[in-house]
């Protein structure tokens, strides 16, 4: 039983990561867009454009 869950939480890590990690980055692309100037605009473009060309990415593959 305990190997179970261990496997499930294991499991849900692997199908969360990148979602996690892109609304991470979206958040911090936001504030960046909102506290910073000059070269952290640019920063917070990058962030913001990494989920849209995550999904191009995958959309494009398939």
């Amino acid at each position: 039983m305990r190997s179970l869950d261990k496997r499930s939480r294991h499991s849900l890590w692997i199908v969360w990561r990148m979602p996690l990690l892109l609304g991470v980055l979206t958040v911090f692309g936001l504030l960046l867009a909102l506290l910073g100037d000059g070269t952290w605009r640019w920063a917070s473009w990058l962030a913001l454009a990494s989920p849209v060309l995550v999904a191009a990415w995958f959309g494009l593959r398939s």
